[in-house]
C-alpha cells in the first residue's frame, strides 16, 4: 500500500503548522527559540569565557567598549509523533477503520518527511505499542510507506487510554503527537492532561465507521449490536427517533471534544473511513491551519 504519485506531488511542497509544538531535534529548516550558531542573526549577548570567539562582534565591541557575541536563530526539526490506534473498536467491519488509520499514517508522515522534520510512528496491538525508526528527508518515504503499511491489526487489540500513556514515555519535549483513532474508550481524559502537562500538542483525527457515523444507513429494524471493546451484546431497534437521538449524542460529544481540545490550543477533526484522503489534505487540512 502506497500513497498514489499524484496526491504526493501535490503534498510534496506543503509542511505541518502546528500551533504549540516547537522544532527542538536535529538541524532542520524551522528557526527554532533557540540561539547558537546559525545562518539569521536575532541578537547579542555580553562574551563569557569559553565562547567562540569567531561569533566576536568588533563593530559593536569598539563602540561599547565590552566584548559581544553575535547570536543567530538556529534552525531545526520538528519532532513528529504518529500514533495509530488498534483497539479492537478500530477492527470492526472488517478493520476499515484501521485501514484508514494506516492511509493517514503514511500521509501525515509524508508531510512531515517533505516539510525537512523528523518522523517517528508507533502501532498499538494487545502487547503495546510497536515502535518504528525514525524518519527523516523525502528519501525516506518510501521506508516509511513500507513500515506503516506492514502494521496489522490483531484481533481484541490493545486498550487505547493506555496506548496513550505508554506514547508518553517515548515523546520528545514540545512535540507533535497525531493521534488516528476511533477515541471510543473510557479514561482517555487523564492521559490528555498528562501530554498537556508535558508541553505536547495533540493532533486528534477521529475515525468512524459510516455507519457509525449515520445509524440510519443500516436501515430500520431490529439490530443486534456487539460492543467490541466490552464484548457486551445489546438489542435494539432503529428507528427515526433512536437515530435522531444518536446523531444529537454524536454531536454533542463531538462539541464537548473540540471545545476541550481547542482550550489546549490542539485540534480535533471527525471523519469516516470512506473519506476522500486528497480532499481531506488538499482542503480540509488546509482551511484547518494544521498544514500549508
Amino acid at each position: 500500500m502506497r500513497p498514489t504519485a499524484a496526491l504526493l506531488d501535490q503534498l510534496a511542497a506543503m509542511k505541518l503548522t502546528p500551533m504549540r509544538a516547537q522544532p527542538s531535534v536535529g538541524v532542520g529548516e524551522r528557526r527554532s527559540r533557540s540561539k547558537g550558531a546559525g545562518m539569521e542573526f536575532i541578537d547579542h549577548r555580553p562574551y563569557q569565557a569559553g565562547d567562540d570567539t569567531r561569533y566576536l562582534d568588533p563593530h559593536v565591541t569598539a563602540r561599547s567598549g565590552s566584548a559581544v557575541i553575535r547570536q543567530y536563530a538556529q534552525e531545526r526539526q520538528l519532532p513528529v509523533t504518529i500514533l495509530i490506534d488498534g483497539s479492537a473498536s478500530m477492527q470492526i467491519d472488517g478493520g476499515v477503520k484501521f485501514r484508514t488509520a494506516i492511509e493517514l499514517a503514511q500521509l501525515f508522515g509524508f508531510v512531515g518527511l517533505a516539510g525537512g522534520d523528523r518522523v517517528v510512528a508507533a502501532a498499538q496491538d494487545r502487547t503495546g505499542l510497536r515502535w518504528s525508526p525514525r524518519w527523516q528527508g523525502p528519501a525516506r518515504a518510501d521506508a516509511m510507506f513500507h513500515w506503516i503499511a506492514t502494521q496489522e491489526h490483531t484481533p481484541h487489540g490493545g486498550d487505547f487510554a493506555a496506548a496513550l500513556r505508554a506514547v508518553l514515555e517515548h515523546l520528545p519535549r514540545s512535540g507533535l503527537l497525531i493521534v488516528l483513532s476511533d477515541w471510543w474508550g473510557d479514561g482517555i481524559e487523564r492521559p490528555l492532561d498528562m501530554l498537556a502537562a508535558a508541553g505536547q500538542e495533540v493532533l486528534a483525527i477521529q475515525i468512524l465507521s459510516p455507519a457509525e457515523d449515520q445509524p440510519s444507513r443500516l436501515g430500520a429494524g431490529p439490530l443486534t449490536l456487539l460492543d467490541s471493546e466490552g464484548e457486551e451484546i445489546v438489542e435494539v431497534v432503529l428507528d427515526p427517533e433512536m437515530a435522531a437521538g444518536y446523531d444529537r449524542l454524536l454531536a454533542d460529544w463531538r462539541r464537548e471534544v473540540r471545545e476541550s481540545f481547542a482550550a489546549r490550543q490542539w485540534h480535533f477533526l471527525s471523519l469516516t473511513s470512506d473519506v476522500d484522503l486528497p480532499q481531506f489534505f488538499l482542503r480540509t487540512l488546509r482551511i484547518a491551519g494544521i498544514i500549508s
